[in-house]
């Protein structure tokens, strides 16, 4: 699976002549499922936005005109820090994650709860009533039995949001492939698909819609639910191929350490043969 190993990888993903592929995710997927399923108002709020920047700003880490392309290191490292507080990272363990100190985990640790109490005691209820009742179930009906396959309880507590992800995943595959649209893969939180270039856009905005359908489907156990997930997506059409900036630095060392073997080669074609 290409997205598995080393994200510098995924520079290898390039379309056919005449194809375009298009890499579709849902936004800030887990935070938002967290939201809905907990139904902490302050979590919602602050999806409307940036959840991970709107955080920063609340605790006053980033200034209000902060944004995803000004402020992109930062909210990286809040990303990282919101979501791995939310499934019950120690302040340790998160200290080592984002390179601060011990203290300022422990400070993040305590902003996150003060800030999504709503959230912490439905977390809390439901890790007991998983340990008391020894099952947990998703949204459409798949069980795991906590006593059999299941006992770390970050685990269990982390269950109940990628359950549900994986829910929404499942239904929008099915519904993407009923539709027609070419499936290269699915990516956690993301479906990768491709189509003739002139034929892309429109393919992706259907995924879109299916995206978001899926998620109010999932999300609403009423018919008359307004919770949905946004979407994000990119297009690679050919010639150009997929990159994550993530990568972007290694990728281009490889590159020009390849050009410079090849042309050391070319000189000295018997050290090549060797």
């Amino acid at each position: 699976m290409i997205f598995s190993p080393a994200v510098w990888l995924r520079s290898l993903i390039k379309p056919e002549p005449g194809v375009a592929i298009a890499y579709v995710d849902w936004s800030s997927m887990e935070f938002y499922i967290a939201a809905a399923k907990s139904g902490d108002p302050d979590m919602l709020k602050f999806y409307a936005n940036d959840p991970y920047l709107s955080f920063a700003e609340r605790v006053g880490a980033a200034p209000a005109h902060a944004t995803k392309h000004s402020h992109g290191v930062l909210r990286d490292r809040y990303k990282t820090g919101v979501l791995a507080i939310q499934y019950g990272i120690s302040a340790v363990t998160l200290a080592g994650r984002l390179g601060i100190s011990v203290f300022a985990a422990h400070e993040m640790v305590a902003q996150h709860h003060e800030l999504f109490p709503v959230y912490w005691r439905w977390a809390e209820d439901w890790l007991a009533h998983a340990l008391d009742t020894g099952v947990m179930w998703t949204p459409l009906g798949w069980e795991c039995r906590t006593g059999i396959t299941e006992f770390n309880g970050r685990s269990i507590a982390n269950f109940p949001v990628q359950a549900t992800g994986a829910d929404i995943l499942r239904l929008s595959i099915v519904w993407a492939t009923r539709h027609g649209l070419r499936l290269l893969a699915p990516v956690h939180d993301a479906l990768l698909i491709e189509a003739p270039i002139e034929r892309i856009e429109a393919d992706v905005a259907l995924l879109q819609e299916i995206m978001r359908r899926a998620s109010r489907v999932v999300l609403n156990p009423t018919a008359d639910g307004m919770l949905e997930l946004r979407t994000d997506a990119k297009i690679i059409r050919y010639p150009d191929r997929y990159t994550d900036p993530r990568g972007d630095a290694i990728w281009k060392h490889v590159l020009t350490f390849l050009a410079e073997y090849r042309k050391q080669t070319a000189a000295h074609p018997e050290a090549a043969n060797g």
